[in-house]
Protein backbone atom coordinates (compact mmCIF):
# COMPACT_ATOMS: atom_id res chain seq x y z
CA UNK A 1 0.00 0.00 0.00
CA UNK A 2 3.01 2.79 0.82
CA UNK A 3 4.72 1.74 -2.53
CA UNK A 4 1.20 2.31 -4.44
CA UNK A 5 1.31 5.85 -2.18
CA UNK A 6 4.43 6.46 -3.62
CA UNK A 7 3.70 6.12 -7.20
CA UNK A 8 1.11 8.23 -7.11
CA UNK A 9 2.55 10.88 -5.41
CA UNK A 10 5.68 10.81 -7.69
CA UNK A 11 3.14 10.48 -10.73
CA UNK A 12 1.06 13.70 -9.08
CA UNK A 13 4.29 16.09 -8.73
CA UNK A 14 6.05 14.75 -11.93
CA UNK A 15 2.24 16.11 -14.27
CA UNK A 16 1.99 18.91 -11.83
CA UNK A 17 5.32 20.41 -12.38
CA UNK A 18 5.11 19.73 -16.43
CA UNK A 19 2.21 21.48 -16.51
CA UNK A 20 3.47 24.22 -14.82
CA UNK A 21 7.01 24.70 -16.80
CA UNK A 22 4.73 25.06 -19.86
CA UNK A 23 1.96 27.10 -19.16
CA UNK A 24 1.58 29.75 -21.27
CA UNK A 25 0.64 32.42 -18.13
CA UNK A 26 4.80 31.84 -17.57
CA UNK A 27 5.21 33.29 -21.16
CA UNK A 28 7.42 36.79 -21.46
CA UNK A 29 5.09 38.89 -23.46
CA UNK A 30 6.80 40.74 -26.18
CA UNK A 31 7.25 44.61 -25.34
CA UNK A 32 5.01 47.17 -27.89
CA UNK A 33 7.64 47.39 -30.41
CA UNK A 34 9.95 44.82 -30.30
CA UNK A 35 9.82 42.57 -33.61
CA UNK A 36 12.05 39.90 -33.64
CA UNK A 37 14.71 40.16 -36.72
CA UNK A 38 14.87 37.30 -39.29
CA UNK A 39 16.65 34.05 -38.04
CA UNK A 40 19.93 32.83 -38.41
CA UNK A 41 20.56 30.85 -41.22
CA UNK A 42 22.33 27.48 -40.55
CA UNK A 43 25.65 28.68 -41.04
CA UNK A 44 25.91 31.48 -39.48
CA UNK A 45 24.34 29.26 -36.22
CA UNK A 46 27.57 27.12 -36.75
CA UNK A 47 29.50 29.81 -36.84
CA UNK A 48 28.13 31.32 -33.86
CA UNK A 49 27.65 28.60 -31.23
CA UNK A 50 30.26 25.80 -32.67
CA UNK A 51 33.19 27.15 -34.53
CA UNK A 52 33.54 30.40 -32.43
CA UNK A 53 33.61 28.77 -29.22
CA UNK A 54 36.23 26.52 -30.37
CA UNK A 55 38.27 28.82 -31.70
CA UNK A 56 38.55 30.66 -28.58
CA UNK A 57 38.98 27.49 -26.27
CA UNK A 58 41.87 26.53 -28.70
CA UNK A 59 43.35 30.14 -28.40
CA UNK A 60 43.20 30.34 -24.73
CA UNK A 61 45.01 26.57 -25.08
CA UNK A 62 47.65 27.40 -27.45
CA UNK A 63 48.63 30.56 -25.10
CA UNK A 64 48.61 28.44 -22.05
CA UNK A 65 50.51 26.11 -23.32
CA UNK A 66 53.36 28.57 -24.35
CA UNK A 67 53.48 30.29 -21.38
CA UNK A 68 53.55 27.03 -19.36
CA UNK A 69 55.54 24.63 -21.41
CA UNK A 70 58.28 23.23 -20.21
CA UNK A 71 61.99 24.86 -22.28
CA UNK A 72 64.99 22.35 -23.18
CA UNK A 73 67.41 25.60 -23.13
CA UNK A 74 67.00 25.34 -19.29
CA UNK A 75 70.18 25.10 -16.89
CA UNK A 76 70.89 21.70 -15.86
CA UNK A 77 70.60 22.66 -12.02
CA UNK A 78 69.33 19.63 -9.94
CA UNK A 79 66.35 20.39 -7.85
CA UNK A 80 66.32 19.89 -3.99
CA UNK A 81 63.13 19.00 -4.16
CA UNK A 82 63.34 16.04 -6.45
CA UNK A 83 67.28 14.96 -5.61
CA UNK A 84 68.81 13.95 -2.60
CA UNK A 85 72.30 14.27 -2.26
Amino acid sequence: MRLETMKRLLVTTALTLLTLCTAPAWAVPQEGSADPGQGLTALETTLYFVIAPLGLFLTIVVLGYAIHRPREGKSKATNVLTEIR
